[in-house]
């Protein structure tokens, strides 16, 4: 290619814009986000998130979750993963962490009997154990695979013979600690140590009453022992059992015990929230503004306390000490802490509430309280006057010695929003203290496992291996790095520990709060953009980011309406022929364009390259002008409560002011429903627009440039907008064909009777039509929550999506008859609910990972397979001088964990020298070959000591060569 440079002495670009911008300027260094707090209206932390969970899992008709659905769903998954996945694409997954990053965690459990085992119950995804103290976790063996179930653990116990039982579903989860959330208990199950499985003790029956909203084991709160006799913490009360003389527990309801009287002749069948048991076998027993004391567990033994009063109780009894009780209590904000010294018979308090300042359950802006959510407390093995409460702080009191009345010490234990690696950091949100013994302490929160080796005067995360991050997206890069949002762990960039990542598949935090949309530009320098909860949005570009809103959208999020989950969308192309941006090119000099000759220009975009290769010679003179078409366009949109707007700025890091324009009202657009998901056409033109009522389309985006164009409150706007027909429910995800911008798939979400999913073949039409294409008989899919959707980009009849029971997938989404869809969880991943699938649809000659498909679930973290992947196919001319002496090269398996195979077919006899980059261009492996004979060859190499990440591999033979492209991980 013979390119003529013009050099920017000869000339000056300026962006040639029809009509008056109306937008102000604004201050992109000023950022309005508090992570986990709003001041101005709307719901705030874990009541917005239990509210966004019921949207996406309740049936729309009633607004609750229909238990009833929920174990049919389990039991035709169960049933299906026993068959033969005969329709199935046969995805093999990788598990991609974070490996650095816990999530939600209500359980944990000190082996009594086996030195430096732990358990971890994670609410989102399922039960880890750890042999080394917690320095490292795995999940436990049935956790993995077709007859894997994601369990909700939230609570676990060991008996005195050593058998493991544990919990699931807690009430805690709803928005006020009444449930609801979608994390959705079945009762209470064994894990059995000798062979990894897991054995249901007392499960949900198959029918519940429908639409019910607190099926009888949809939740156990608690579990306790004392012996061998298990304890439960119900709907219906507290309940306990012993083993018969074969070693099982009762597996009805009806076979426990309710040993608590509300009255001489009536059952205390409330919901039960605590139970702890003293060394002597006291109890102490908490429910909703009441608590229960008793010398034993014996029936009728059960005395009411009084003057108790809050929506959360929690108890605890000192180890050193059976007549130490404490209590704590709250409604959202601390009520009090109190301490009985004689088994709760007569009590004292010893830090009241009030004083937000010192609330355990407050955010450290001293508001929003979440008693009703994150609420534990412990006592000091060795030391009865030594207390933990954990909230959404962390505090501690010790007892002042010979006090009267009875008093001590409240102190904040640890901090909040600091680096994991400060030892005086635990993550916010903190769910159950486990206290083994004085030094050692484990605290399970929302960040997944921290533990003290010092009695709580320094903190470590411990989350090595521990997958139960709880993501809402997940999108990637063509350099192979993928990004993250994920509740109360903010965003999550995987870089194959580019940033000095402690673990191999560690990511870095580049954004806080509740993380949610993310995406990535590889425009300039490559961007990020992150988002959290109530309309943040900032990008990231090098070791600089921000928010970019202009003044109007900065407004907004000033206000505090905006919705708890934060919807953007990014759509960029380097060669778009649509394109109406242009630059002017001002001649300082006489000069001449010559016809054929190709000259280079500077793009508005970042200063990026493009090219002009004029038709006839055209000459110029001093002062001329000459329009140069911009092809290298983005469109990046962000819904908020007053509609949908587009910036076309959002990768022009070097743009003055960042433009956005109101391409969508809201009462056009949602007209009173949820804006959840957005997608764009292929060809950028069309923005599709998924609510809670149906999906909408803009369309008219590649039309114009300016506010007079692209604004719907401009009377000369070009936008239009269409409507839809054939769905039902809440749209959780649009997929757009990247081939055909007539296809899209649509996915639901609900436990009902309404079809999940949807295709549609007219997608420009005034009036977009949709078919279920939910199958029937055998092969069809479960009537289950669908979260996301992608389609294949080199068959558009191969369909993935996310599901509330992992990763499903068809082969006959648009053609050939009723669509069958088979489980796609079976080789590598559980049946953990998929929020988000994305595929690389770049070719390999613009990207690493070209086909690889990414999971973001909620509760196992990221996922990823490149089986789809065209990866290691041939390379453009500016990549291989030549490649006419082999008919292929590739590297499997791709991606590879410590040694792979290089194959490849040479035509003739050549002298070959395998040569091997890594993403920074540096040499990092020759292998000499000698002459190798005309054929097929394979050649093996070790990849163990390399750094995880991109690769590139370049059979060489003189000077000609031939290049493919692989990727490392661990």
């Amino acid at each position: 290619m013979n390119i003529k440079t013009i050099t920017t002495g000869f000339l000056v670009l300026t962006l040639t814009i029809g009509g008056i911008l109306v937008k102000e300027n604004f201050n992109t260094e000023k950022s309005v986000y508090t992570p986990r707090s709003i001041s101005n209206g709307g719901v705030s932390g874990q009541a917005g998130y239990a509210e966004y969970m019921m949207l996406l899992k309740a049936d729309p008709a009633t607004g609750k979750i229909d238990y009833n659905l929920v174990n049919q769903v389990r039991n035709e998954v169960m049933a299906r993963s026993k068959q033969n996945n005969k329709a199935a694409i046969g995805l093999n997954w990788e598990q991609m962490g974070p490996d650095n990053v816990g999530g939600r965690t209500r359980a944990i459990l000190v082996d009594r009997f086996v030195a430096n085992r732990v358990y971890a119950g994670s609410i989102a995804g399922g039960l880890f154990v750890s042999n080394d103290g917690s320095n490292t976790w795995t999940p436990i063996a049935s956790m993995v695979g077709c007859m894997s179930e994601n369990l909700a653990v939230s609570c676990i116990t060991q008996t005195d013979n050593g058998r493991i039982f544990f919990g699931t579903g807690a009430s805690f989860e709803g928005s006020d600690g009444s449930g609801g959330s979608g994390f959705i208990g079945n009762g209470v199950y064994e894990y059995e140590v000798s062979t990894g499985n897991v054995l249901p003790i007392l499960t949900n029956t198959t029918a519940v009453p429908n639409n019910s909203t607190g099926a009888q084991l949809s939740f156990v709160n608690a579990i306790a022992s004392r012996g061998n006799r298990l304890y439960l913490a119900t709907r219906d009360g507290m309940v306990w059992a012993d083993p018969d003389g074969s070693n099982l527990y009762p597996s009805t309801f009806s076979g426990w015990t309710n040993p608590i009287l509300l009255t001489p002749t009536i059952l205390e069948e409330g919901t039960c929230l605590d139970i702890d048991i003293a060394s002597d076998g006291s109890m102490l027993v908490c429910f909703g503004s009441k608590i229960y004391t008793s010398l034993s567990d014996a029936y009728g033994t059960f005395t009411a306390g009084s003057g108790h009063s809050g929506s959360r109780l929690s108890g605890a009894i000192a180890p050193s000490n059976p007549n130490v009780y404490y209590l704590l209590r709250s409604t959202g904000s601390l009520k009090g802490l109190e301490i009985s010294l004689d088994k709760g018979n007569t009590w004292s308090i010893i830090v009241p509430g009030g004083s937000p300042c010192i609330d355990p359950f407050m955010q450290n802006s001293c508001d929003g309280p979440q008693g009703g959510y994150d609420d534990a407390i412990a006592v000091d093995p060795s030391d009865w006057g030594h207390v933990l409460v954990g909230g959404v702080q962390l505090y501690e009191w010790k007892y002042a010695s010979g006090s009267n009345p009875i008093g001590g010490s409240w102190l904040k234990a640890a901090n909040l929003f600091e680096s994991p690696m400060n030892p005086y950091y635990v993550h916010a949100d903190k769910h159950t203290i486990v206290w083994p013994n004085a030094s050692t302490i484990y605290i399970g929160s929302d960040g997944g496992v921290a533990k003290s080796s010092d009695g709580a005067a320094s903190w470590q995360e411990k989350n090595y291996g521990y997958n139960v991050t709880t993501f809402y997206d997940v999108q990637t890069a063509a350099n192979g790095w993928f990004l993250g949002g994920a509740q109360d762990n903010g965003t999550q960039l995987f870089s194959y520990q580019s940033f000095g990542e402690p673990s191999p598949k560690g990511t870095t935090e580049i954004s806080g709060g509740d993380g949610f949309d993310v995406a990535f530009s590889n425009q300039g320098p490559g961007i990020a953009y992150a988002t959290s909860q109530f309309g943040y949005l900032s990008r990231f570009a090098g070791s600089s980011g921000g928010t970019f809103y202009d003044a109007e959208l900065e407004g907004l999020i000033d206000a505090g309406n905006e919705p708890f989950h934060t919807v953007i969308e990014n759509w960029e192309s380097n060669y778009d022929n649509t394109s109406v941006d242009s630059i002017n090119v001002i001649f300082s000099a006489p000069d001449s364009l010559v016809a054929g000759q190709t000259y280079q220009y500077t793009s508005l975009s970042n200063g990026s390259p493009i090219y002009y290769t004029p038709s006839v010679t055209t000459y110029v003179n001093t002062g001329d002008t000459v329009k140069v078409q911009d092809y290298i366009q983005n469109r990046f949109a962000l819904a908020t409560s007053a509609g949908v707007y587009v910036t076309r700025d959002a990768a022009r890091l070097n743009a003055i002011n960042t433009e956005w324009q109101r391409v969508g009202q809201k009462a056009e657009i949602a007209n009173g429903a949820t804006i959840m998901c957005m997608e764009f056409s292929a060809d950028g033109n069309h923005l599709f627009v998924g609510t809670s009522n149906g999906v909408k389309r803009i369309s008219g985006l590649n039309l114009a440039n300016d506010s007079l164009g692209l604004d719907r409150r401009s009377p000369s706007n070009v936008i239009t907008i269409g409507t839809s027909s054939g769905t039902a429910g809440v749209i959780t995800g649009i997929a757009a064909d990247p081939n055909n911008i007539n296809n899209l798939i649509v996915t639901t979400g609900g436990y009902s009777t309404a079809n999940k999913v949807y295709k549609c073949t007219n997608a420009t039409a005034a009036s977009m039509t949709f078919t279920q294409i939910q199958g029937s008989g055998a092969t069809a899919l479960p009537k289950m929550p669908v979260y996301d959707a992608e389609i294949d980009y080199s068959d558009y009849n191969k369909v993935i999506i996310g599901t509330e029971w992992g990763v499903w997938s068809t082969t006959n989404a648009f053609t050939g008859g009723t669509t069958q869809w088979a489980d796609e969880s079976c080789n590598g991943m559980s049946h953990v609910p998929v929020f988000a699938v994305e595929q690389q649809h770049l070719n390999s000659t613009e990207s690493f990972n070209s086909g690889c498909i990414y999971l973001g679930t909620h509760g196992r973290g990221f996922y990823m397979t490149c089986d789809l992947s065209t990866t290691a196919i041939d390379e453009n001319e500016n990549n291989a001088t030549n490649s006419g002496f082999v008919s292929n090269l590739s590297v499997f398996p791709n991606p590879l964990n410590n040694t792979g195979t290089i194959a490849f077919d040479l035509k003739e006899n050549s002298p070959a020298k395998i040569k091997i980059y890594n993403l920074s261009g540096t040499l990092v492996k020759t292998m000499e070959l000698g002459t190798k004979a005309k054929g097929n060859h394979k050649v093996k190499f070790d990849a163990s000591t390399w750094s995880v990440g991109s690769y590139v591999i370049s059979l060489e033979s003189g000077k000609e060569r031939k290049v493919a492209k692989f990727i490392v991980t661990r």
